[in-house]
């Protein structure tokens, strides 16, 4: 074998590999439906009094910590949502769209006393978060074939 086979066999190795592993962290089905749902809550949770709150943000810790052990348990590792590559933009614009939808959510119900508004946008929230979840898998696993690092 010439040094020109062996590097394109290694290489064909490593894009198998890549690909292998472009499958392996294929997120469950109800992942990111299920991250909407707690993102959303969070939102929605504005309209309860302050004890309310409280318990809601303990239950969002809890399903948080479960969503992490489902994922690792399911793929062997955890990946930073703010990685280099094409991720890091679909991450910043998800925390940059929930973040002002829950502070005009807030704003409305405040000030403006808009009662709906905390469920109204926990909905949309609920739907942008589970979307994009799905998005930001696509481009990982895109990012995993084209030989991208984790």
């Amino acid at each position: 074998m010439t040094r020109d086979e062996d590097a394109l066999r290694m290489l064909a190795e490593l894009e198998a590999a890549n690909a292998d592993l472009a499958e392996r962290v294929r997120a469950p089905v109800w992942y990111h439906p299920a991250l909407g749902l707690l993102m959303g809550g969070l939102c929605a949770v504005q309209a309860a009094p302050v004890p309310g709150m409280y318990a809601y943000y303990a239950v969002f810790i809890a399903g948080l910590i479960l969503l992490v052990r489902a994922y690792i348990k399911r793929t062997g590792l955890w990946v930073s949502g703010y990685r280099a590559g094409r991720t890091r933009w679909i991450s910043v614009g998800l925390a940059t769209i929930t973040t002002g939808l829950m502070l005009l959510s807030a704003w409305l119900f405040h000030t403006r006393k808009e009662a709906l508004a905390p469920f109204v946008f926990a909905g949309l929230i609920a739907v942008i978060v589970t979307i994009g979840g799905f998005v930001w898998e696509a481009a990982f696993r895109a990012d995993l074939r084209d030989g991208g690092r984790l």
